[in-house]
């Protein structure tokens, strides 16, 4: 089919006013030449973030109201509604513009080489306390699923329809963490690839997971962790 859609772009979005415009215009430059869909899931801003996509104005461009759920619950729904379009390939991005999409062409070149590739920040631009946790997982991870992978939540990454559609029978709506999931399933039963990708630091927007939420976060998380490897892998 010639109009089938080479590629769906994820991208869930919460009080970014100040960056949204300029990270989808960006993303709709890299992608012109490819046959693509950018589905744009407000996870409830309570900011002007809304307004600012829809005066974007691209065909390109799906936008997606909804309560807030958190990032993770969003990323799964974002994929649930980009399977249903039924693309060869689905792409996922955060919206806080620290990532350079001019990356994404490296994965787009090797798209039929593998099932799921997936972005390494070598040079990673967060605080401290997340760059512990992504080694603490890393380890984890190994112990528990015997699987290594260096950035098993980065949100840079590019599926095939597939491999997707398997993977998220195994994931419920409501996760903490699907990418952390998605990366351990594919690592263990398709052919992965690790790309490097350069990381910004942040310069908009407001991190919810700081202090007591962030101990809420780690811990349901591990929870979820656990149940995944007893019941799913």
């Amino acid at each position: 089919m010639k109009n089938k859609l080479e590629l769906i772009v994820v991208i869930p979005v919460f009080n970014e006013e100040q960056i949204i415009k300029n990270v989808i215009k960006k993303w709709l430059k890299e992608l012109k030449n490819i046959n693509f869909k950018m589905i744009i899931i407000n996870d409830g801003s309570t900011d002007k973030t809304k307004e600012v996509i829809k005066s974007s104005r691209s065909r390109k461009i799906i936008l997606i109201n909804k309560n807030n759920s958190g990032h993770g619950p969003t990323v799964t729904f974002g994929y649930n509604k980009a399977l249903k379009l039924k693309p060869k390939y689905i792409f996922q991005v955060d919206s806080d513009d620290q990532f350079y999409a001019s990356d994404f062409i490296n994965f787009w070149k090797k798209r039929k080489d593998y099932n799921f590739i997936i972005g390494y920040r070598q040079i990673r631009n967060d605080p401290l306390h997340r760059l512990i946790l992504t080694r603490i997982l890393r380890v984890i991870n190994l112990v528990f699923f015997g699987v290594y992978v260096k950035d098993v939540n980065v949100p840079f990454r590019l599926m095939c329809f597939d491999v997707l559609k398997d993977s998220m029978k195994t994931i419920k709506s409501q996760t903490k963490i699907p990418n952390v999931f998605l990366s351990l399933f594919a690592f263990k039963y398709f052919r992965c690839h690790t790309e490097i990708v350069k990381h910004k630091k942040r310069i908009t927007g407001k991190v919810v997971l700081v202090n007591l939420n962030l101990i809420k976060f780690c811990l349901n998380s591990f929870f979820e962790l656990i149940i995944f490897r007893i019941t799913k892998f």
